[in-house]
């Protein structure tokens, strides 16, 4: 409803801070709305109590703790990483060649200095020795082999010592070709020595052989770290995160809540009914990015701003109405309603879409709709209709804007309706073939039941809301304008009963301008429908209207020019204000209003002009404004056309031309047309649609001959 108030709704005020207002509450409302339907059902489950029903989860998540463990004993199960070095067994034989090879060089020396009768104690012969290895071996080998065993090998001869050397250099390089670790190391040198105990070696050196070999033998094998903890940590990552699958059974009824059970309940917040907060963000992002997406979507519009936020308005309230019949649905569904949302009426918001706004906005508003749905039936236990109900819903609402196409009439929409509700149950039938269920059962019956009223019942509602939001938000729909055509109506009676001069002009003018609507693409119904209403005004004085003068008398010719100009003037504002107090829709008024612009009252203008020279032009022009959409300045157009070519004596073809000229030249000189986006090329299509019209009604007539006069219908 248009009326005073929601011009000021409207208004400076409106536009600044209540629309956006009412904007973000509707944001705020569909954010409440989508936690409502998507938050955990909460079960009075206690610890070591008996489950009073089956509670399954109603959502796949991930069990952090037993993921955990299973990770830890993964990482557990990597045995350490060691690095094998075969350059050690070649190098610990090369010590013990190099060992005795000294060894060799004493006692060479030795026996050198026992030529020549000097004297060689043990203690000498020790000192040689270890001079000898300490300088020219790396390994502290001297402090960890003791003397006694340094003398065995000095004083063995030198057959003895090379067997010895042989034996030991071959134990060594046999034992250091396998793995050996500091957990293994003292097994591998008891083998050593087990294995010298039984060589060729003679008997007096085999203790001391042990003992070397004992010493050679070392771990040819080094722990790995970094290699080991890169192996931890791919086996951590290869475990397969354990699993609560949405629809698992936690706890059948009647079995104990021990605490592994209570522990997976709280770990899915089936205790105290709350989401984490990452959830609550999700949806304020998902609200946040379906409401940017309208915004910019409606932007890319060519619209008024007034327009812009008249689209928003009922976009959003029509989606939040969806969101609560979708609430209502959960709710009933969660009351073991079996197969009730299939009762969803998908098709209500595209179809109010496509009749209130465009269908585009269908689509915008199926594709939210199907989103929100998706969470809202997922969110729960799982069944068979909450995987179904999306697809069911996508291919119900465009079944719904595809078969609407003429919503003129009530009865149009039923049918549809009804065309929807038949697909809805071919629908259900299908989805139900492809997700392997049982067809021919009492459940798959129901299914189909639901589906055909949800899809008859969305035609229905949005039947009876339709009239809520053009009174509303004053949205002129097709039926809407169908109605108002009708001759029966209030206002339109009015004017036949009391000017029906002016009736007949308004059907004139609204035949022209529908044409010329028509022509250049504007709303041709809306064009005609204005016109019918455009003159209301004049009701209120119809006699100082010349079609409504009668016998020629004239009542202006009583009054001064500024009196008659008053009262011509008045017409435009006494319309808008009657259209106004009968509730009638705002383009409806726009039209009374800015019909005549701000053209001048020349007639009366020029005749004030003669008694007084300063009399200015604006005191005698229309209050406007001037014409803000097409629609109004074909109005504004036809109107002064069509009276001035009744007017006129003998209109023939290049008179009517004439006059559909100076009209259209006079407008656009005097800026008549510079507030709406009507185009050069538009206004000759106008021009040329009107003299075409015009030069049909108004065609000359063949003279017949006197004795002809008569018999003739006047078809001619």
């Amino acid at each position: 409803m248009y009326d005073a108030k929601m011009n000021h709704f409207y208004g400076k005020y409106g536009q600044k801070f209540i629309i956006p207002s009412i904007l973000v509450i509707l944001m705020l409302a569909s954010y409440i709305l989508m936690i409502q339907m998507t938050k955990p059902e909460s079960f009075n489950a206690k610890l070591f109590s008996v489950a009073d029903r089956t509670i399954r989860s109603p959502q796949t998540g991930i069990d952090t703790k037993k993921t955990d463990e299973e990770k830890t004993a993964a990482r557990e199960s990597v045995e350490d990483v060691y690095t094998f070095n075969r350059e050690t067994a070649q190098n610990r034989v090369s010590l013990i060649n190099s060992f005795f090879a000294y060894v060799s060089e004493v006692q060479g020396e030795i026996k050198e200095k026992t030529d020549k009768k000097e004297s060689v104690s043990n203690s000498d012969k020790l000192k040689m020795l270890k001079d000898k290895l300490s300088s020219n071996v790396s390994e502290k080998i001297t402090s960890s082999i003791s003397d006694e065993v340094l003398l065995r090998f000095l004083n063995a001869n030198p057959k003895d010592l090379t067997t010895a050397k042989e034996t030991l250099s071959t134990e060594i390089e046999t034992v250091m070709g396998e793995s050996i670790r500091e957990s293994n190391l003292n097994t591998k040198k008891v083998q050593a020595r087990d294995d010298i105990e039984l060589s060729s070696i003679p008997a007096p050196l085999r203790s001391a052989a042990k003992t070397l070999v004992s010493y050679a033998i070392v771990p040819n094998e080094t722990y790995n770290k970094k290699e080991t903890n890169v192996r931890k940590r791919e086996a951590a990552a290869s475990v397969i995160p354990e699993k609560i699958l949405q629809g698992q059974v936690i706890v059948q009824e009647g079995q104990i809540i021990d605490r592994e059970t209570y522990r997976q309940l709280g770990l899915l917040n089936l205790l105290d009914q709350k989401m984490p907060v990452k959830q609550y963000a999700g949806y304020a992002l998902l609200i946040l990015v379906l409401a940017s997406i309208l915004y910019f979507f409606t932007t890319k519009t060519k619209m008024s701003r007034k327009k812009r936020q008249q689209t928003l308005l009922i976009f959003g309230v029509a989606f939040v109405l969806t969101l609560i019949l979708l609430f209502v649905i959960r709710v009933l569904e969660s009351a073991n309603l079996s197969n009730i949302s299939f009762l969803f009426p998908a098709a209500f918001l595209p179809v109010i879409l496509k009749i209130l706004l465009r269908e585009r906005y269908a689509f915008l508003g199926l594709l939210f709709i199907s989103v929100t749905s998706l969470f809202a039936f997922q969110s729960h236990e799982t069944s068979v209709v909450s995987s179904l109900i999306t697809p069911f819903i996508l291919l119900s609402g465009f079944a719904a804007i595809i078969s609407l196409r003429d919503y003129s009439r009530r009865i149009a929409i039923f049918r549809s309706g009804m065309i929807v509700g038949a697909f809805n149950i071919l629908c259900v039938f299908f989805l139900l073939l492809i997700n392997n269920s049982t067809i021919w059962s009492e459940s798959t019956l129901e299914s189909m039941f639901y589906a055909f009223a949800g899809g008859v019942g969305a035609f229905i509602l949005a039947l009876g809301l339709i009239p809520l939001f053009e009174f509303l938000f004053g949205v002129l729909t097709t039926s809407r304008l169908v109605e108002l055509a009708n001759p029966n109506h209030p206002l339109l009676k009015r004017i036949l009963m009391r000017a029906p001069g002016t009736y007949h002009h308004s059907m004139m003018v609204a035949n022209l301008a529908e044409t010329c609507a028509d022509k250049i693409g504007a709303n041709g119904l809306l064009t005609r429908v204005g016109c019918f209403y455009h003159d209301i005004g004049k009701t209120l004085r119809p006699p100082y209207f010349v079609e409504n003068q009668l016998q020629g008398i004239n009542p202006h010719d009583r009054l001064t020019p500024k009196q008659s100009r008053d009262i011509i003037l008045a017409h435009t504002v006494d319309g808008a204000e009657i259209l106004r107090e009968n509730h009638m829709p705002q383009p409806i008024i726009d039209i009374a209003l800015e019909h005549h612009g701000t053209t001048l009252l020349k007639f009366f203008y020029l005749k004030e002009k003669e008694e007084n020279p300063d009399t200015e032009e604006a005191e005698f022009r229309y209050s406007g404004p001037k014409p803000k959409t097409k629609e109004v300045a074909i109005i504004n157009i036809a109107d002064s056309v069509e009276a001035a070519v009744r007017a006129a004596v003998d209109p023939t073809k290049e008179k009517i031309k004439q006059i559909i000229d100076g009209i259209i030249r006079d407008r656009i000189l005097d800026g008549q047309f510079s507030e709406c986006d009507i185009s050069l090329k538009e206004i000759e299509q106008i021009r040329e649609t009107l003299n075409q019209t015009l030069n049909g009604i108004y065609h000359q007539r063949i003279q017949y001959p006197d004795d002809v006069k008569g018999k003739t219908n006047g078809d001619t």
